[in-house]
């Protein structure tokens, strides 16, 4: 049974998505919320390679030297190319409202997952290596532990992006489900820096021990791995939209926005055929 799923966006990307026929993804790593994809922010030096080199050594591919290089370089991939959106179960709260208020400004839009999953798939169609996902987010991060832990979520699902469908529980007022878009074009270059890591590694390792392998590792993995360009805003990604007639069922305005804004709104919705859902009245009293 389909679900019905809500977005809150800003006065640009409605347009952009309206008028433009454009949509916006954002990376992940980029989001204000560093805790989210932990894991991805700390994979860059070699301090953090190490930790991560030592937790998979020890945990998730217990002393296989063969799989840990593999592992590290499908998640450097899933860093710097994944893009995902916000979307909540909730048709509207007061928290969401005040979180995503844009100055008042926000913009509620509505579709259900399995037109929004639909649409998405082609837009990014897998047969041009794209991978798209829509998962429910769960909000069970523990501070304390949270590299091995996403570490170990990431063993349990074997999906290298499955950190970004976990959040702590601070937010678990959002309800979120969130539309993840990985880029495939490129992965065929994490192979060759693994295979850079692998090459003749039972020659290397002879004779060393526990840690001084994870060192050999973390020394090759840092030296193989490809410095995909980090200039500009290559942190969003701008695609086409398509028929947005597909998945965009209604739009609703932020309940405190002034009538000159809520008519702007209401205009671009008969233009352009969408369904107006007016004004919220969340605090309005009946």
């Amino acid at each position: 049974m389909s679900k019905k799923l809500f977005r809150y966006i800003g006065f640009e990307d409605f347009i952009n998505l309206t008028i433009n026929n454009k949509d916006r993804f954002v990376r992940p790593s980029s989001w204000d919320d560093k805790y989210e994809g932990y894991l991805f922010s700390h994979m860059e030096t070699p301090e953090d390679v190490r930790q991560i080199v030592s937790e998979m050594y020890y945990n998730l591919c217990p002393r296989n030297y063969y799989a840990i290089p593999d592992n590290y370089f499908r998640m450097w991939h899933s860093k710097w190319f994944t893009y995902a959106q916000c979307w909540s179960k909730h048709p509207e709260t007061d928290a969401m409202w005040r979180c995503y208020s844009y100055g008042n400004r926000a913009i509620r839009i509505r579709t259900k997952d399995d037109k929004l999953l639909s649409h998405t798939k082609k837009v990014f169609p897998e047969e041009e290596q794209f991978s798209v996902y829509l998962e429910k987010v769960n909000y069970d991060l523990n501070k304390k532990s949270i590299l091995e832990q996403q570490i170990s979520q990431m063993k349990d699902s074997l999906l290298a992006h499955e950190t970004y469908f976990h959040k702590r529980p601070a937010f678990r007022h959002e309800g979120e489900y969130r539309l993840l878009i990985a880029d495939n074009s490129l992965y065929s270059a994490e192979g060759l820096s693994s295979f850079g890591v692998k090459f003749k590694i039972e020659e290397q390792i002879k004779g060393k021990t526990d840690e001084e392998i994870i060192d050999y590792l973390t020394e090759k993995i840092c030296a193989q791995r490809a410095d995909w360009d980090r200039i500009g805003d290559n942190h969003i990604r701008i695609e086409d939209a398509g028929d947005i007639s597909e998945f965009l069922e209604g739009v609703m305005v932020h309940p405190v926005a002034p009538k000159w804004y809520v008519d702007i709104i209401e205009d671009i919705c008969q233009s352009k055929k969408i369904k107006f859902d007016g004004q919220s009245e969340i605090y309005k009293l009946k």
